[in-house]
């Protein structure tokens, strides 16, 4: 089965449920992406060693992304709409997650959605949070 995509380019797009909907939701993301890739290490030093060393353990891992944003309740385009129901199904496939940066330059990592919030305020806009835990390889494009 294909993962299903999230797009977001100057802004985006979110399947709003595994096997979704591609929405727009650029205009509710408030705090922008980070596309962080990491190299896994282990510490190497030795009994008595002054300092710590670490070396590469050859696997690497995408950092988990939190998105941001002000909280719509439109039926099918709001961000609630999109949000609301976390990848919970272990046969699901995911989300796959293109982020394209302002010179067309990509990073593409399949992701679940795994958290997700209302932030009710107080004499202000609602907002909330979501978090996408990515899985399998990161790829950074041309």
């Amino acid at each position: 089965m294909q993962p299903q995509v999230i797009e977001l380019l100057d802004g985006g797009h979110l399947e709003n449920a595994p096997g979704g909907t591609a929405k727009d939701i650029h205009n509710f993301i408030l705090n922008g992406i980070n596309a962080k890739t990491i190299a896994r290490m282990m510490q190497s030093d030795t009994l008595g060693e002054a300092w710590e060393k670490h070396v590469p353990t050859g696997k690497k891992a995408a950092a988990p992304i939190t998105l941001e944003g002000l909280w719509d309740t439109t039926a099918t385009s709001g961000s609630h709409a999109i949000l609301k129901d976390v990848d919970d199904g272990p046969e699901d496939d995911g989300r796959e997650l293109i982020v394209t940066f302002g010179d067309s330059t990509t990073w593409t990592v399949d992701v679940r959605l795994t958290e997700y919030e209302v932030k009710a305020a107080n004499d202000a806009v609602h907002k909330f949070s979501a978090l996408l835990q990515p899985t399998g390889a990161a790829v950074r494009g041309p």
